[in-house]
């Protein structure tokens, strides 16, 4: 199934015309996404609290208010606090100071995928999701090189959702490279997918071969550096990016493409199908895990679960290696 793909062409910034945009959020993706709107012309207002992210903002010369303040005074608001502090601080300081014609822009679908943000009635809902880090979003617009984006109209109350959502790709960036029509709903379940299912197998992938390999005499100092401490992983997916899974084969050794896609083809990858699927359907689309982590103490929680990982043998081996690098 294809998506459409919007670029420079389909956008039109002049949807942005007369309205006073405000960055939420003077972050990692605020600041950058901030700088770029400005240098692509358009009025600009920041709204952050008082934190370490204020003193940048008023540095980089943008008039800085309280987040409540900011809401009012924008026509479209960019919401870029972290996802789990979103439904409060909407709540009591966002919903309040918006009114019906205006847009609430979100990076990520989450909490208007799960029903976390209660949007007055007559304010659009578009999502802008830049699929890169903030400092990637900055320096790729000043070199004028393009990034993945997803964006969607969640809520079309004026009839110009999807054209001030495009219009806010453009300033940021994002439909330089195209960018993929998608949902809150989709861009939400994929995040979560891939923090869920595909990262915990990867790490649960290194701590087995750790494991295995220590039991068989192999120095924790070669073990990790072939796994990754060399940084040769980040170099093959770097080239991934570039190539295609497959197509990035052609730069390893005839002996590596052998064993790498003999091992594939033995692999049995009927459980760990499964293994996804339990977590796409039962823990993220069904709601379960939005809820839970919603009822969840995050600082304990989060505490918690990473006591529990640095048990594992690999964690204090990591820890040995690292702590001898100069």
């Amino acid at each position: 199934m294809s998506a459409t793909i919007y670029t420079d062409s389909d956008a039109d910034q002049t949807a942005l015309d007369g309205r006073v945009v405000a960055v939420l959020g003077h972050g990692n993706q605020g600041a950058a996404q901030a700088a770029n709107l400005r240098d692509s012309g358009i009025e600009m207002i920041v709204g952050n609290r008082d934190d370490e992210y204020l003193a940048p903002a008023r540095d980089a010369g943008f008039a800085v208010f309280s987040i409540a303040e900011a809401a009012r005074r924008a026509d479209v608001a960019l919401l870029l606090i972290p996802d789990e502090v979103q439904p409060s601080v909407f709540a009591e300081q966002i919903a309040p100071g918006l009114t019906s014609g205006n847009t609430l822009v979100v990076a990520s679908g989450y909490n208007v995928a799960f029903g976390l943000l209660d949007v007055p009635a007559g304010v659009d809902v578009v999502m802008v999701a830049p699929r890169m880090i903030g400092a990637a979003v900055r320096t790729r617009y000043e070199r004028r090189v393009g990034y993945p984006c997803f964006v969607s109209a969640e809520r079309d109350a004026t009839g110009d959702a999807l054209r001030t959502a495009l219009a806010v790709a453009k300033g940021i960036g994002g439909t330089q490279a195209g960018a993929v029509a998608s949902s809150a709903r989709e861009e939400a379940a994929l995040d979560l997918f891939s923090e869920q299912a595909i990262w915990p197998a990867i790490m649960s992938v290194f701590q087995t071969a750790y494991q295995v390999l220590h039991a068989e005499g192999f120095s924790d100092e070669a073990i990790l550096n072939e796994l990754y401490l060399s940084g040769e992983p980040a170099e093959i997916f770097a080239r991934v990016a570039r190539s295609g899974l497959l197509g990035q084969l052609g730069l390893h050794s005839q002996t590596s493409q052998y064993g790498q896609l003999r091992g594939l083809g033995r692999l049995d990858p009927s459980e760990l199908a499964r293994r996804f699927t339990g977590v796409l359907r039962d823990d993220i689309l069904s709601g379960d895990f939005a809820r839970e982590w919603s009822a969840a103490d995050p600082e304990r929680r989060l505490a918690e679960l990473r006591a529990h990982a640095e048990q594992h043998p690999l964690a204090a081996a990591e820890r040995a290696l690292l702590a001898e690098q100069p």
